[in-house]
């Protein structure tokens, strides 16, 4: 990740044609694909980002375009700014904070974890 440099977004047609090449074999119709439509590693790629960085509590075969984007870029090997996208869905997360539903607050340990190993490495 190379938030400085990194992108926001992928055109469709960018990453949806690199999916397909890859072997995703479902309709693209949809801005969300299923995991289940793509070959082993990738649909493994795939659960790991939905179990790491979503929020994602039901549809956990469903992947939202913000992954998308993210499992793209890490295929690609392209740097993405998807610390920017956590942030911002943190915030909302929090300023939609009430009484009858509490946020699901997975990211602080996904920042944590991402914020030493990049101290370390600056500091090495």
């Amino acid at each position: 990740m190379n938030d400085h440099t990194g992108k926001n977004s992928f055109s469709k047609d960018e990453y949806q044609t690199d999916l397909i090449e890859r072997g995703y074999v479902g309709q693209m119709t949809k801005a969300t694909l299923q995991k289940g439509n793509f070959p082993p590693p990738m649909k493994f790629l795939f659960h790991t980002l939905l179990m790491c960085v979503s929020n994602k509590t039901t549809a956990i075969n469903e992947i939202p375009l913000k992954i998308q984007y993210l499992g793209y870029a890490i295929m690609a090997e392209v740097d993405f700014n998807y610390s920017r996208e956590i942030f911002n869905d943190f915030v909302k997360k929090l300023n939609n904070i009430n009484e009858k539903k509490k946020p699901f607050l997975l990211f602080p340990r996904f920042l944590s974890y991402y914020l030493q190993k990049k101290i370390l490495m600056d500091s090495a």
